[in-house]
């Protein structure tokens, strides 16, 4: 059976399109056509990508024994200020490409959410940047200065809004090939 995928990654540049075909996955920049080999494959990463204020990307990484890596994500940029979700086709092709991968390497390693060693730290900063501005909020309170301790609580509400999927939804954590995990799809 063939999956197809394609999107256009950036708001510039052209598509790349992903032909999924027994245990060989085909990618095309339009440029460069790669055969991959899906015994190959190593580890898939699903993380949460923060865009826009209505949009949301979600990416997936395929990394190789050599090293080599392709990443996809949900958006097809059409111009430099319009993205379309390409919820469906991704939620498919994602489900299609790991189950192949888990039947042509049973050692691939499936992964949701950041690496540890770059979450620790995003979310100790996004913690201490929040009890910064909750500081800041008091303080300004205290000195009878309301509109500062509004603009403030106004950040922090636009802060937590932005910041929060981002650190939920990419805490590190093994999944099954058979099931990704739903909140790293684009909601169908």
């Amino acid at each position: 059976m063939t999956q197809t995928y394609t999107h256009s990654p950036k708001p510039f540049g052209g598509p790349i399109s992903f032909i999924l075909k027994d245990n060989r996955l085909t990618v095309d920049s339009g440029r460069k056509v790669h055969e991959v080999q899906l015994g190959a494959v190593t580890t898939v990463r699903m993380t949460f990508e923060p865009g826009r204020l209505a949009q949301k990307s979600f990416r997936t990484k395929v990394i190789m024994k050599d090293g080599k890596s392709f990443t996809f994500n949900s958006l097809n940029w059409k111009s430099l200020v319009e993205a379309q979700e390409l919820t469906r086709e991704y939620r498919a092709f994602v489900s299609a490409l790991c189950q192949a991968i888990a039947r042509a390497n049973p050692q691939a390693r499936f992964v949701a959410g950041k690496p540890l060693g770059l979450w620790l730290p995003t979310s100790a900063l996004a913690v201490a940047s929040l009890l910064a501005m909750a500081f800041m909020i008091w303080q300004a309170l205290r000195m009878g200065a309301t509109g500062v301790a509004l603009l403030g609580a106004l950040f922090a509400v636009v802060g937590v809004w932005q910041i929060e999927p981002m650190i939920r939804l990419n805490k590190p954590r093994p999944f099954r090939p058979s099931e990704p995990p739903a909140e790293l799809l684009p909601k169908a």
